[in-house]
């Protein structure tokens, strides 16, 4: 919370989480976590909104609606900041660490803009996700329904891409725009793992995020070996590992917290 207090989600019981300047933080049934003010028409008399911060640990997901509707689903190891209210602000401006699926509340007078660590993606109105992991090698884009314009942080051109396509950047100055396999980008979301000759160590960072695990490589493996496959991430990591296992040429071992990769 804005005051520094910290709330496990997870822990919460269902109903009414904590009222507080004028915002009601509600957790549903079905674990969604709503903001809601109590009075819409209600200015803030302070010029700097207060920020509250959404986390989700190694093996989490979480769906949060914010206070203007939007609604947002966090993927594992992310994290969203984010004014307890828009009602005196001119951008609806929010943080991203990680990955996230938004489907943004229209609101032409009021752009939401999203900032992550390379990328700045500024939307009206629209559904896409945005990919930004700090161990990953680039931050995409990638826009399901609408029209957003993504600009690499310290850049000033921008791109304004179309529904299936998705806006890539390997650096603050950075920023290609390419055709996106929409089914991959989602399978987190759809609760699964699809891979697309995706390589080994790609595959594995998704799967340390998901099962809270470490990865070892022994020293002949190829981690940039690639790999097809889809299986639910409902499924125990053994499950996910077979398909990699299956073609031969690895072996995995699952020991506690940590998955050793050796050639087989």
């Amino acid at each position: 919370l804005a005051n520094g207090a910290k709330i496990s989600i997870t822990d919460a019981k269902n109903g009414e989480i904590i009222k507080e300047s004028g915002i009601v933080i509600s957790k549903t049934a079905d674990g969604q976590l709503v903001y809601k003010m109590k009075d819409r028409n209600k200015r803030s008399r302070t010029k700097d909104p207060a920020y509250h911060t959404i986390e989700t640990p190694r093996g989490g997901q979480h769906q949060v609606i914010l206070p203007d509707g939007t609604r947002v689903w966090l993927n594992a190891e992310s994290s969203i900041r984010f004014p307890e209210s828009f009602v005196n602000v001119k951008t609806r401006n929010v943080e991203l660490k990680g990955e996230a699926y938004f489907e943004v509340e229209k609101d032409p007078k009021h752009p939401f803009i999203v900032k992550t660590r390379i990328q700045e993606i500024e939307v009206l109105g629209t559904h896409f996700n945005i990919n930004s992991y700090f161990d990953e090698q680039k931050s995409v884009t990638t826009l399901l329904e609408g029209s957003v314009k993504v600009q690499a942080l310290m850049h000033d051109n921008f791109s304004v891409i179309k529904p299936g396509q998705q806006a890539i950047s390997k650096g603050t100055k950075d920023l290609n725009v390419a055709v996106a396999d929409i089914d991959q980008v989602m399978d987190w979301k759809n609760g699964d793992f699809m891979f697309k000759k995706e390589s080994l160590n790609g595959i594995m960072r998704k799967v340390c995020r998901w099962y809270d695990v470490n990865v070892e490589y022994g020293e002949q493996v190829d981690i940039n070996q690639t790999y097809s496959g889809l299986v639910s991430r409902s499924k125990n990591i053994s499950e996910v590992l077979k398909i990699m296992q299956a073609a031969g040429q690895l072996k995995f071992d699952v020991i506690g917290k940590k998955v050793i990769v050796e050639n087989n």
